[in-house]
Parts: structure tokens; sequence; C-alpha cells
């Protein structure tokens, strides 16, 4: 039989295949062994099992978190036995928050349902009305938020009335008592928006601000209130939501209401506890909850606002990247949240010059620290003793109710607002939060005896809390001459109206929970001046966040001595900032002279030594920072190396052999070492921080640091890209779900405990986002600028507690540029506040650096500020080769990677990834199960090199030979 001709055309398919998918996969394997440390994370796998004391006390947080706001009838708590069957109303009953998208996600298939915890709690769920929502004509309504990513809309997307059915209209008028959930939260990358937005289903939903309640969900409670006399809202929400509808007369049987926030893994257990009455809520506001969430002054310079005239040179591949197009200007100063509310509530009442029409009825209506009880609780004996550097004040709380549980006692102080401040710029809230405890589960007084129902709470408040930041003047801390008032409240205003009421006013305040006994005769420019922590002079290091650094028109900061004549009418700038020629130039790159001249030897890169990092630890002790040991053992690295530890920090820090530095694996997520993101390693996902915050508890924050702690030990994760430190600048900002409150103090306090907690076990912590990154929008190189006073009380005042109370030895700078530096690369923040001043000691890291849109983070300037290691795990990016061989080699530019490399292996060394650091798991909570391992997708990769390369020779081959028969048979 005479053997077929094989086309010519198949045989150049089938090469072209062969040399496609070879070269295809050569370029796809290269690529894969640049992002080697990504991968590895990516392709992580862990066994995981909490203890049940993990998931306690991941219930224990959102127990004590939970906010009660509201209680009319005492309706809640309820008796199971009598009011044994509920029913859930709302979309979001079913498709409950957790947690926030990005960086803060929780797995919800891990989780249990509402449905679940109001069963294990003994009640009977109308399953009419869960299956309506779950599986039935309710099922296509999900309310949904922008991705990371930018895909995606914001939208509540509640149930139509026209989509309930006649049965679960029935179905609610059988049901003890209704439940209505509305629910709302944000994410990375976007903030809620900020505009009038439509419902995404039906014309019906209306027009609505995303914090307001839609026509939808409006029409849902209504139709709860006409079936049942016994209605309780619950707010599941990371944002404060506006409430004011319920005074209308319509919804006045929504009786009680429950703010319930991101409840992680575990916590949604506790709401049905609470319900019950089994648990008593304790949780305090963390958040002002404005009638109009729109109405404080932050509200009108927040979003995106643009730059104009902003020309770059293009003749480097660099500065094409160096873009910057928006701007913010944090023009409220420091009024942000209640002490814009309070404050100005008090000028308006003691009719200062110029205040304005305000009435605090009608814009307030859940001040910052409110929470009511199932109890109640008397204080007495309110005392303030002066000590040396504190104030030591006491208070003792009774319970007086019938129910046991626990109560909060805040501290707030009032500084002399005087003329010297008035002349210099310097501001003062009304009141200000500078200490709080949570007592003990206390009994009923009736049938206990006073150790069981009465504690005395003592807080110290530190003289540090007193002073305020001029700018203008002394360029330091200063305490003023004056009236100091310190009171005991259970909220700000109540605290405000204390302090009023002491002062003459007609207010409903207790002037037994004042004391007024400190008074200062001299204005003290020089106590406060010197860091407590380093003895380090403070003065001024923002001056470049301000416009008028560049000499652009000054900003109008608010002000109490003209509320009126300097509050924001309209965005800082009208339409797009056409910026002058010195903020031009300043937004290039930070390459100046005093960056890169060549003024330095080069680091010495063989010190002659063969340490190891086991030498740096004695006895389980880490040797100090200022240890010559330190700087031996970088000298021992090559410059290769020790560029590649401080490039290529993506998830993961390098291992050095010659100094026996171990790798790290590192994770994201302010909710714990969660596998939702990147990788399969999936610890215990914890209530969002706002949450935690809710709790006003630093020692139950603490304990769950420690089992954060536990977990990485066990999954093999030593570095954690959390918490998050940044402010509730506004309601409408995305990310409020992973930063902890409006207050600076507050987040202080519970940052360091958790910091403290989860640093007993040897984790690098890493606080985020340093600093100023107080919304999403524009993050990516937009410029904030703001005032000193502001940076330094309001935005930096939560990560400076938490290096200077809570260890902390890792920190993330932000996105955003500080004027017009980049954070990363702005020296008065990264190296002359938190080290010099602050006395951190540790590493800071870049966010995101693997893609190109980031490359304005500038490596040679950061280094040089103080920025170590650069969240990249592109092998391609950030060669800083030529600046140690060759020509252009630079010895300042080395010295800052040398610095660098320290901060790293010093973090490093002192962390659970160094076995001579000997940090344990705690016996009480030992049990989990977890073990780690890097699934062999090299194995893989190498398996698929071989077939594909294999194949593609085979076809070629193949082709060829078919090609040489051709010509053969041609012949024949």
């Amino acid at each position: 039989m005479a053997k077929k001709k094989f086309a010519l055309w198949k045989s150049i398919t089938l090469i072209s295949t062969g040399v496609v998918l070879s070269t295809a996969m050569g370029i796809g394997t290269g690529v894969a062994l640049s992002y080697k440390g990504l991968l590895d994370v990516f392709f992580s796998k862990s066994n995981y099992t909490p203890s049940d004391g993990e998931k306690e006390k991941c219930e224990e947080v959102a127990r004590e978190g939970i906010v009660l706001l509201k209680n009319e009838d005492n309706l809640l708590p309820l008796d199971n036995k009598k009011q044994n069957k509920v029913g859930f109303l709302g979309q979001d009953s079913v498709d409950f928050v957790y947690g926030g998208s990005g960086s803060g996600s929780v797995d919800t298939a891990l989780a249990p349902t509402l449905k679940e915890s109001f069963e294990r709690a003994g009640f009977s769920v109308d399953e009419t009305l869960w299956d309506f929502y779950s599986t039935g004509a309710g099922s296509s309504y999900r309310k949904s938020v922008i991705s990371a990513q930018g895909t995606g809309s914001f939208n509540v997307n509640e149930v139509p009335q026209s989509v309930y059915t006649q049965d679960v209209k029935d179905s609610i008028k059988t049901d003890d008592v209704l439940f209505c959930c509305i629910g709302r939260s944000g994410g990375e990358s976007f903030d809620l928006p900020l505009n009038i937005i439509s419902n995404g289903y039906t014309l019906s939903g209306g027009n609505y601000l995303y914090l307001q309640v839609d026509d939808n969900e409006r029409a849902m409670m209504k139709m709860a209130c006409e079936a049942s006399e016994n209605v309780v809202l619950i707010v599941n929400t990371n944002n404060a939501v506006e409430l004011g509808f319920l005074e209308e007369e319509e919804f006045k049987n929504v009786k009680s209401v429950l703010w319930v926030p991101g409840v992680g893994q575990e916590g949604l257990y506790a709401l049905g506890d609470i319900v019950s009455g089994k648990v008593n809520p304790s949780g305090r506001l963390v958040d002002t909850w404005a009638y109009d969430s729109t109405s404080a002054p932050s509200f009108k310079n927040m979003g995106s606002f643009k730059l104009s005239g902003v020309n770059f040179p293009t003749a480097n591949n660099e500065n094409k990247y160096n873009k910057a197009n928006q701007y913010i200007v944090y023009e409220e100063g420091i009024y942000v949240g209640y002490k814009y509310y309070e404050t100005r509530y008090e000028d308006a009442l003691l009719h200062r010059q110029n205040t304005g029409d305000f009435n605090y009825e009608t814009e307030v209506q859940y001040p910052f620290g409110y929470g009511l009880s199932y109890s109640s609780f008397e204080w007495k004996d309110f005392s303030v003793t002066e000590k040396d550097d504190t104030f030591e004040i006491n208070v003792t709380v009774e319970n007086v109710g019938e129910k046991e549980g626990k109560d909060v006692v805040e501290i707030y102080m009032q500084s002399p607002y005087t003329q010297y401040d008035i002349d210099h710029g310097i501001e003062k809230a009304a009141v200000e939060l500078v200490g709080f405890a949570k007592t003990k589960n206390l009994m009923p007084k009736d049938g206990f005896t006073k150790e069981y129902y009465s504690e005395t709470v003592t807080i110290s408040v530190d003289k540090e809390n007193l002073a305020a930041y001029d700018a203008d003047g002394a360029k330091t801390y200063i305490r003023d001459a004056g009236q100091y008032y310190f009171t005991a409240a259970r909220d700000a205003h109540e605290a405000a109206e204390n302090i009023l009421k002491k002062k003459g006013a007609d207010t409903k305040g207790d002037i037994s929970m004042v004391d007024d006994s400190y008074h200062p005769e001299t204005l003290d420019t020089t106590s406060f001046k010197k860091s407590k922590a380093t003895g380090k002079d403070i003065t001024n290091h923002f001056d470049d966040a301000d416009p008028t650094y560049y000499g652009e028109e000054k900003p109008t900061y608010v002000s109490r001595n003209d509320w009126m004549g300097t509050l924001p009418t309209s965005s800082y700038k009208e339409g797009t900032w056409a910026v002058n020629q010195t903020l031009n130039d300043a937004l290039n790159w930070n390459r100046s002279d005093d960056v890169i001249k060549d003024d330095v030897e080069m680091p010495i890169n063989s010190s002659g030594t063969s340490l190891t990092i086991h030498d740096a630890v004695v006895d389980g002790v880490l040797k100090d920072y200022d240890d010559e040991i330190w700087d031996q053992l970088v000298n021992q690295i090559s410059q290769k190396k020790m560029l590649e530890l401080v490039r290529m920090g993506g998830y993961a820090t390098i291992s050095l052999k010659s100094i026996d530095l171990p790798a790290t694996q590192d994770k994201d997520g302010p909710s714990g070492i969660s596998g939702t993101l990147v990788g399969g390693i999936s610890c215990m996902a914890w209530p969002v921080e706002v949450m935690m915050a809710a709790t006003w508890n630093e020692t139950l924050i603490e304990e769950m640091g420690i089992i954060i702690g536990d977990d990485s030990i066990q999954a093999g994760v030593a570095g954690w890209y959390a918490p998050g430190a940044d402010i509730h600048r506004s309601p409408y900002s995305g990310r409020n779900f992973e930063y902890y409150s409006e207050d600076g103090f507050l987040s202080g306090k519970i940052g360091a405990a958790e910091v403290r907690g989860v640093r007993s076990r040897g984790v690098i912590a890493y606080m985020k986002h340093f600093a100023l990154n107080d919304q999403e929008t524009g993050r990516s190189g937009g410029i904030v600028m703001a005032n000193e006073q502001s940076i330094r009380e309001i935005f930096l005042k939560g990560f400076e507690m938490i290096v200077t109370e809570g260890g902390c030895t890792a920190a993330m700078a932000g996105m955003n540029r500080v004027g017009a530096a980049w954070a990363g690369a702005h020296k008065g923040l990264m190296t002359d506040v938190l080290r010099e001043e602050w006395g951190f000691k540790g590493m800071v890291i870049t966010d995101q650096a693997s893609v190109s849109a980031m490359f304005y983070e500038d490596i040679i300037s950061g280094l040089y500020a103080g920025t170590d290691m650069w969240l990249n795990t592109g092998s391609n990016y950030w060669n800083l080769e030529d600046f140690y061989t060759g020509a252009t080699s630079n010895g300042r530019i080395m010295q800052s990677v040398h610095k660098a490399a320290k901060n790293i292996i010093y973090a490093v060394t002192f962390s659970n990834a160094n076995a001579d650091m000997n940090y344990q798991i705690g016996d009480e909570l030992n049990g989990n199960i977890a073990t780690t391992t890097i699934l062999p997708w090299k194995t893989w990769l190498t398996i698929a090199d071989v077939v594909v390369f294999a194949g593609s020779l085979a076809l070629i081959g193949y082709s060829v030979f078919r090609m040489i028969l051709n010509k053969k048979l041609i012949a024949d």
C-alpha cells in the first residue's frame, strides 16, 4: 500500500505549535521563578483545627463588642420559653457581614448562620421566612460592594415588597418577635460612595446615600412593625449609619436596636446569647453616630480631588510612574468625630462668638462611647489624685440592677482654650478621652455581698495627655496655664454635660463626677519637649505636609475661635488644583543631593567574624538593638544578598545562610492569619477591629492577641500584616472595619493591647498603613495635606501607642504621600518621629510593590528616609546592583541598604521564626492542630516543562520527519 504524502500546511502548523508551546512555557517558567516567594505562599497548605478555647475567645470578643443602642419596654433579653419563635427579615439575615473585603475578608463557609446562632440559644426560627431569603424568591437579592480590583458596585439590593409571597406575610404574624437586619460593609481600594446612588434592582428602592436606609429597607421594617409590636433591629454594619428614621411614628414598634459589626468566624453565636439574656451586652460605640452622616467637616474634604499642571520629566523610565493626580486636605484639623460635635455643642451652649446655628439634639443620635446594658450601674466616690507624672483616678461601680454584667468607665479631660492657643493656631477639644476601664462581671446588688456587686476601678492618666502640640510658637508639646477638668462619664456627651454643669451651665450633668483641682498658673513649653521613650527633642517634622510649605495658598483649618468662618462649605479647591512649580518639583523623585551624594564610604562586606543570629540571643534574651553584633552580622552578608533581603519582601523574608537567618512566611489580614487572600493557611478569623475596639477591654484584646500568636507558631507564619491603626476620619471611609475608631487614644490602647499579645508569642506585627491613609480613594500616590497638630494628636496617636506601649517591631508604610513625599520616603515620619522620638526598633515594609503602578514607592529615597523592605515578589524589580558595582557605586545608598538589612535581621531574630527565642504556645489554649507545608509546585512546574518541551520536540521532529518523507516520496 502506497504511503500518503503529509500536507505541508500540517507540518508547518505542528512546527509552529511546538515552537509557540515551548516558548510560552519557557516564558511562563521564567515568570514563575521570578515570583518564587509569592508562589511559595500561594501554594502553602495547612491543616488547622481551632481549639475550644480559641472558639470561646472569638465569641467573647463579640459578646463584649456588640452594642445595645435602644431597649424600650425592656424588650431584650427575650425569654426563649415565652417568646420562643423568632422571624428574620432582610436579605442581610442570610448574608451577614462577617468581615470586610480585601485583607479583612473572612471565609464564611466556616462561620455559623444567624439561624444557627439563635437555635443554639434555644429559639425556634421561622422556617418559611428563612427559606424565602435563603433559597426562595428573596434569594435573588444580595447587597454588593466594589472588590479590591474595582469590579462590582455598592448596592443594598433589599427585597422589594412586590416579591414577598402571601405565605411569608402570613408567617410573620405568627412570630413572637421579629428581627429586621440591615447590613453595610466596605473594603480595600474604594471608599463608600459619597453621592446619591440608586437601588440596583428596582426603582422602588429609591435614591439614597449608602449609609441611609433605602425605601425597600424601610418598607421591610414597616411590614414588620405592622405585623408585630415586638421588633428588634440588627444593625450589621462596620460603618456608622443613619438611624434617625427610628424616631418616626411608623417605626415605633422597633423597640430594641443592636449594633453588630463584622463578627468573624465564631462571633455570631454571641448574638443569640445576648438576645436570650445569657450574656449582658457591654459594648460601647467607637464612633459618633450622627443623624446626618455627611454633617462632620471632614465630609467636605473626602473623595477624589484632582491635581492639574503637574509636569514630570520623561527622560528616564522611572519618572513615568511617579505621576500624582489626586490630593486631599484635612481641613478639619483636630475636629474629627466627637471632638467636633462636643466642642461645637459647648461653644453653642456658652454662646461663644460666631458659633452659628447648632443644635446637638438634632445633630447626634448616639454619641461616642455610648452603649446600654440590661442592668443599671451606680457610680460613686470619684476621686483624682495628682502623682509625679500621672493622675490616679478612682471610681466605685455598683450593679444596682437585676442582671449581672460589666460596665465601662470612661475618663475625659478638658484643657483650657487660651489666648496663646488662639494666637498660635492651637485647637482644643471640649472633651478628650484620656483613660477607660471595664469592670469585672458584677452581680446584682440585691442578693450578693459587696465583693461581688461592687468594684473600684483605678485609671492612671499620664500628664502627657494634657499637652497640646504647638507647631507655630514653641514647636513642641506645651501645657497651657488655666483650669483643667477631669470627669468620669458613660459617653463623650455625658462628659461634656458634666463639665458644663460644673461651669454653671444648665445641663443634665453630674458634678459629683467632675474634678477641677488642677489649675497650673503658667504656660509650660519645656516639660513635654523631650520624648519619654528616647529622651530626644520633639519638634516639627511635618511642615512639608501643609500647602504653604510649597508657597501654595494656606488652607482654612477649622477653628473653634471662628466656627462659621472656618467650617468648610465646599471642597478645598473647586475643580482641580493647579499646582505651582515648587510643588511640582517636590512631586518628582526625592533623589536630591542629600539622598544620592556619595560622601560616605562603601559599607564593609566582611567583618572578619563568623557570627550567626544565635550569637545575638543569650538564654532566650535578645541583645540590645544598639549592640555591635547587629552591624557585625550585616557585614558578613554580601552586597548582593543584602539587597535581595531588602527588595524581595513580598509575603516572606528570605533566608541568609551566612548568618543562619531563617526565612519567614508573612500573611495579611487584620482579622487574623487568614487564607482568603493568598495561600491555603487559614487560622481563626476574628471579629473586625471596630468590634475589638467596641469591647473597650484591653485585657480581652491582649488575650485574643496571644491566641493569634499561638496560631502564628502553629501555622509557621512569623509575619502578620496587621493591625490597622489609621483613623475613622469619616463614616464613609471604606476601610473603617480594619481600623479601630475615630479616636486615636482608644485606637492606641486597643491596638497596643493586641500587639502586646501577639508579640508575647514572637509575631512580627506590621502596624499599618503608616500613616494618614485614612481613605481609600486616591491612596496610591495621592497627596495628603494636614497641619502638624492634627497629624500628631489625631492621626499618629494610635501608631505611637502601639510602638511605645505595645512593643511593635514592624510597620507597613502607606501608599499615600504625606505632603509631596510618598509616606515611605518621608524621613520626618519614618525616622525622626517613628525611630528617634518613639524609639521604634525594627523594620518598615512598603505596601504592595510588585506591580509597576507602585514604582513611585522609590527604593532609593525610601531607604534613605527609613523604609527597609519592599513588599515585592518580582525578581527584576527594585534592583540596585549598579550602586555597589561599577562606575555608579554609591556608599551613601549602600549604607542605607546596610541599615535596612540590620533592621530586618533584628526583627526576624526577635520573632518566633528564631527557635532560640523559645516562644511557646500557652498550655491553656494548646490543642490546635496546624501543620504547614509548601506544595511541590516547582516539581509540578518541572514535570510540565518536561512534558511541554518533550511534546514540542516530538511535534517538531515528527513534522520534519514527514517533510523529509514527502521529499523521498516525490523523488520516488
